[in-house]
């Protein structure tokens, strides 16, 4: 039963104001401790236009780091860290083969250097195993010359055949073969070697001179008058005696 009715049934008069007004008699409810909502929350109805961005930006002023595709044209790729020491470049031809293909698939700049990036360090893992390769086969053939019975107690004596038939040759061929030996590093191979050893002794060691006799000239009486051109040309002529 409301307050007011019950004061009226005891027969005393209802709560006023100043005013005659009645006095809300009913309890008032205690403040509720849930944190109040968070006020960017969209509420129910809210598009993306009208709802509130993080940190105050909304879609149409944030920046979009989404691709931006292709460009019209593909500015300079770069190379990897490290590749100007030594001495390294990006092939241009390949690049410039490679950019319509990069347009096709609708790369970005950066997504296009990303490749170029992966291509330029396979590469060059690629070359430097080769290289590697090479360094480790000649090392190889030079344990094996001087391991040989034959040439590698001798060595030094071959080198100085060997160049010495080179010298041969004359300066600018004989320099333009030792740069090929050193490029293809056959220079150190034992077969090679033996090889060139043996050509060398042919050209640079000295031959038996076989003799032929007394001059001619030495047996003649110097009284005796010279010959005539006709004698010398036909010995044999009756004339000639």
């Amino acid at each position: 039963m409301p307050p007011e009715t019950q004061q009226q049934i005891e027969g005393q008069p209802p709560p006023q104001d100043s005013t005659g007004t009645l006095k809300d008699q009913a309890p008032k409810p205690e403040p509720t401790t849930e944190p109040a909502k968070d006020s960017a929350t969209p509420k129910a109805g809210a598009t993306l236009l009208t709802e509130p961005a993080p940190e105050g930006k909304t879609l149409l002023t944030e920046k979009d780091t989404a691709p931006t595709g292709a460009p019209e044209k593909y500015e300079d790729f770069k190379a990897p860290d490290g590749w100007a020491d030594k001495g390294w470049e990006l092939d241009k031809e390949i690049l410039t083969e490679a950019s319509p293909l990069f347009k096709e698939l609708n790369l970005s700049q950066d997504q296009a250097q990303k490749l170029v990036d992966f291509y330029a360090q396979t590469s060059a893992k690629a070359s430097e195993a080769s290289a590697n390769s090479v360094i480790q086969q000649n090392e190889e053939w030079v344990k094996a010359v001087k391991a040989d019975p034959e040439i590698g107690p001798r060595l030094a004596t071959v080198k100085a055949t060997v160049s010495k038939a080179i010298d041969s040759l004359g300066p600018e061929l004989g320099s333009a073969f030792r740069e090929a030996m050193d490029y293809t590093g056959v220079g150190n191979h034992p077969a090679f070697i033996k090889a060139f050893y043996k050509l060398a002794q042919r050209l640079t060691e000295g031959s038996h001179v076989a003799g032929k006799g007394p001059s001619e000239h030495g047996q003649t009486n110097p009284a005796r008058a010279p010959k005539s051109a006709a004698s010398a040309l036909y010995p044999n002529l009756p004339s000639a005696g």
